[in-house]
């Protein structure tokens, strides 16, 4: 066998080395309809990427320096294994290698497998915890026969599976089916010490429950929940050992949540058979390998795409070591980990792809360098949707990684805190004219230098967690030359305790410019449309700022915080080894570095307009130049009105170009 696949490569090879050198082809083709045993060409379309991938590398190797185009055919690709890509896979800069979709179509590789084998619930005792309305809605199938052997976890990120309905995400059995319920007291045996907000609680995952609706949980044979154990940021998954309907109390399992559990935390319970009570949810029993589905209104399981992703690798695609390579087009589905995985390439690009419904991440950029994603529409995320790291903070050597013209939407689905649609750590990386919506937490996260975020539009976001905002940056006073210019944040109202603001600077963070932006209705609680809390060297100006809480709220680090805060042996790191703030290099591109010491709680807020905000500054402290801020009522007029240049200049405002923000080229909004 091995002989006659061996002769079957070399003669496909000549012939695809003939053809190409006779005939100058540089397109393959890929069909759901095709074979890898034909020749790749629109009439003989290969059936696999693998396929195509083996004789692009021959073509490389032979024509090196020849644009190679593959054409992709609509359908669905079943993924079993990674796709990979390496150096062998490698265009040049003049003639990158092209992965694209045909015109007009939509190819899918999707790591789920349709569910077909649907037969109506007929289990009398199972049954009779539902109601009549439930029963009739209620179809199981069996696992096993629909070929699925690896079950998952239903908590552990990676390897959840998660069903879908006509690409619907469908609900995991939980209660309540929204929110949260609130637990009564923690009834671990070691207290908390005291905290600032005077919420008792304890070490070990032991808490009462209120109600009795939680005894019908004794009989379930995987109990889960989730929840805020302690702080209404900190968020995670617990797996119970115990439900005691004496006492009204649940006993977790180790490992307990890190910071304890206080009286009245947040959680809901899921992994609950007995709480499929509304259309959309379903339940796996992992002991008879049964998996339980109430069917929503309108939908035949006979007739309609019920999926179950099954895909559990960490990628579907890695792209590693490769240079000028292009995906365009493409559509990836329906894995337990993350989407794609670009690890130190180069100028490859990730454009006009759809990637959707994952476990845990959209698209990871891992170091190298000018890598993007362009026009891309990312939702349904477990996590993150996109992780983007590269350039060298202690030189200063920009990434020149981008993402433009992308939305990342309903993101943070399963891990709801610290899970953003852009998370950006390194040099010289840019956001613009992107569209990140619909979280429980921010929408991105940035940690280095000189990042550039503009003309973006982010809202509904922070919609459960607290002290977050829609941009997040914390405790590092060696990140600077951040930029954030000319972007639209609204409606970003969440927060239980501290608040939701639009754009935070958190513990420390300094040096930042925040000009142009518009904020409408921004800020709650304790903050404003900006909020900062202990940084210095921070400047806010020419934004306009429209029916938010405040505009900027300030809560200063008093005392001897902020020189002590340098002198921790976490910030000496920061500022000593992992970069060098006393660099000749640091103190010319940063000048401010030189009185680091100086002027703590120092921001500059001035020439913005304050429309409709209940205040201009909330909890003013410390050494901030405030000046010409002007405050007014709307009489009616719009936030766009007041975008216009002739009212801005009428203000002192420069013009704010509020028609170029957000997305400018996007097929999939079309």
């Amino acid at each position: 066998m091995k002989v006659k696949l061996y002769w079957y490569n070399l003669v496909l090879g000549l012939f695809l080395i003939f053809s190409v050198s006779c005939s100058n082809q540089s397109e393959f083709f890929i069909s759901p309809e095709g074979s890898d045993l034909y020749s790749g060409t629109e009439a003989k379309p290969f059936k696999s990427l693998k396929r195509a991938q083996e004789a692009v590398r021959i073509q490389l190797k032979e024509n090196p320096g020849k644009q190679i185009i593959i054409t992709v055919r609509g359908g669905n690709y079943s993924v079993k294994e990674p796709i990979m890509f390496t150096a062998e896979d490698s265009g040049t800069e003049d003639a990158p290698v092209i992965y694209k979709a045909a015109d007009g179509e939509e190819p899918v590789f999707t790591g789920s497998v349709q569910l077909k084998k649907w037969k109506p619930l007929d289990n009398v005792k199972k049954l009779k915890m539902f109601s009549p309305e439930i029963q009739v809605r209620l179809f199981v199938t069996d696992l096993i026969l629909e070929g699925v052997t690896d079950f998952g976890d239903p908590i552990k990120i990676g390897k959840r599976p998660e069903l879908f309905c006509n690409g619907k995400i469908q609900t995991l059995a939980r209660w309540p089916n929204t929110g949260f319920v609130k637990a009564g007291v923690a009834r671990g045996k070691t207290e908390l010490p005291p905290h600032y907000i005077k919420n008792h609680g304890s070490k070990e995952g032991v808490f009462e429950y209120l109600g009795d609706r939680q005894d019908q949980w004794a009989e379930e044979n995987d109990v889960r929940l989730g929840g805020y154990w302690f702080w209404d940021w900190s968020d995670e998954f617990q797996t119970v050992d115990k439900v005691d309907v004496e006492s009204h109390t649940f006993y977790l399992k180790e490992p307990f949540h890190r910071y304890g559990y206080g009286d009245s935390l947040r959680y809901f319970g899921l992994n609950l058979f007995c709480e499929i009570d509304q259309p959309g949810e379903w339940y796996l029993d992992r002991l008879d390998n049964h998996l339980y589905w109430c069917m929503p209104e309108g939908v035949d399981p006979k007739k309609d795409e019920v999926t179950l992703s099954v895909f559990n690798a960490p990628y579907m695609v890695e792209i590693r070591d490769c240079s000028n390579l292009k995906l365009q087009g493409l559509t990836f589905r329906e894995g337990r980990g993350s989407a794609i995985l670009v690890s130190e390439g180069k100028n490859c690009l990730i454009a006009d792809c759809r990637v959707e419904r994952f476990g845990q991440d959209g698209i990871h950029i891992d170091g190298g360098s000018n890598d993007g994603i362009s026009g891309c529409y990312l939702s349904t995320f477990g996590c993150a949707g996109i992780s983007i790291k590269g350039g060298d903070r202690k030189t200063l050597t920009p990434a020149n990684h981008f993402v433009e013209n992308t939305i990342v939407s309903d993101f943070s689905l399963f891990h709801r805190t610290y899970e953003p649609a852009v998370y950006v750590a390194g040099c010289g990386i840019s956001l613009r004219h992107n569209c990140f919506q619909n979280s429980s937490s921010s929408a991105m996260r940035l940690e280095g230098n000189d990042i550039t975020v503009e003309y973006n539009e982010i809202s509904h976001v922070v919609n459960e967690s607290d002290d977050q905002g829609g941009l997040d940056m914390w405790y590092n006073p060696s990140y600077r030359g951040t930029v954030v210019q000319y972007n639209y944040w609204h409606d970003i109202k969440g927060g239980t305790v501290h608040g939701a603001a639009g754009v935070r600077l958190d513990d420390m963070i300094s040096g930042v410019k925040i000009y142009g932006n518009v904020f409408e209705r921004c800020g709650a609680r304790h903050f404003g449309g900006v909020q900062i809390h202990g940084g210095k060297d921070n400047l806010v100006e020419n934004n306009l700022f429209y029916n938010c809480l405040a505009a900027v709220s300030l809560s200063p680090w008093k005392g001897n915080r902020w020189a002590e805060g340098l002198e921790s042996p976490v910030i000496q790191k920061k500022m000593y080894n992992d970069v060098d703030i006393r660099s000749e290099l640091y103190q010319q591109k940063y000048p401010e570095l030189k009185s680091i010491r100086e002027n703590p709680n120092q921001n500059t807020i001035k020439n913005n307009l304050v429309v409709d905000c209940e205040q201009v500054l909330l909890k003013d402290g410390g050494f901030n130049i405030v000046e010409n801020n002007t405050a007014i009522n709307s009489e009616g007029k719009s936030a766009t009105e007041f975008c216009k240049a002739d009212i801005l200049k009428e203000y002192g405002l420069e013009p704010i170009p509020f028609s170029e923000i957000g997305l400018k080229n996007n097929k999939w909004i079309n």
